[in-house]
């Protein structure tokens, strides 16, 4: 465990953690530093140790207002270790809990190497889906033995509601984790806890450098439509907005015209 900690600029209650798991991942980071410039908090990273931009995620975020910079070694595919974890993230009351686990690959090469399709799978749904149990069951506990609510921002993505030739294994697997997170807020919504499912189109990250389409994001203007639904309290967002009515229309499209489609 590291911490990297700076004196809070706000007195008064201590505001409850903000978790990212995927403690490097780009629109996780662009998402905390949203709300941190709102209000500093403590923040705790969920990351392989030494992991490739970790040291960065931690500079950005103490810059944009966190009070504190926890970092936890979690290896995504050992989910036997998850519950330890989960724990160490909750050793103090969690505000918010950003799940931002993912890998995109190559299209191709994930439905033609077994390999390659069951990793995808591992981190864009197993994986997820473990920690959000554990991280369930604890926002569950915390509410009931301190009453101090939490929620969820789980990010998908908009290739999770229809899954397309283009890239079907990345979209499966987007599809198994949206699905799960949806129905963990109908089922965490009796006891006063929310989920957020994010589903962006093309963002431009690390995780897909080198690649480019229409109607592209970046990190920054994402995280700024997320903090507006959150504050909303959705439970469900598509950015850009313009996702809805083209979804909506291409999930009408017959099954033998839309596997000819070029995207």
């Amino acid at each position: 465990m590291n911490v990297l900690t700076r004196r809070s600029r706000q007195a008064g209650h201590a505001p409850g953690a903000l978790v990212l798991v995927g403690g490097t991942s780009d629109i996780g980071v662009a998402l905390l530093a949203e709300l941190l410039r709102r209000r500093p908090a403590p923040v705790v990273l969920l990351a392989r140790a030494g992991a490739r931009r970790l040291s960065v995620a931690r500079a950005r975020l103490l810059a944009a207002g966190a009070s504190e910079v926890t970092t936890l070694d979690m290896d995504a595919l050992d989910t036997a270790g998850h519950a330890r974890v989960v724990d160490g993230a909750f050793a103090r009351p969690v505000d918010l809990v950003v799940m931002a686990l993912g890998v995109l690959g190559d299209p191709e090469q994930a439905w033609t190497d077994q390999p390659t399709a069951v990793h995808t799978f591992a981190v864009n749904t197993t994986a997820p889906v473990s920690l959000g149990v554990l991280v369930a069951d604890r926002l569950r506990t915390q509410r009931r033995e301190s009453g101090h609510g939490g929620r969820i921002i789980a990010i998908s993505s908009v290739a999770a509601e229809r899954v397309r030739r283009a890239n079907f294994v990345y979209g499966a697997s987007k599809a198994g984790m949206d699905g799960f997170y949806l129905g963990l807020g109908d089922a965490l919504a009796p006891e006063g806890l929310r989920v957020l499912v994010v589903r962006p189109g093309f963002v431009r990250s690390s995780m897909t450098s080198g690649r480019d389409a229409a109607l592209a994001l970046s990190p920054h203007s994402l995280a700024r439509r997320i903090v507006l639904a959150d504050r909303l309290g959705c439970s469900l967002v598509r950015v850009p907005a313009v996702f809805g009515p083209i979804m909506l229309a291409y999930r009408l499209v017959p099954r033998r015209l839309a596997r000819h489609l070029p995207w």
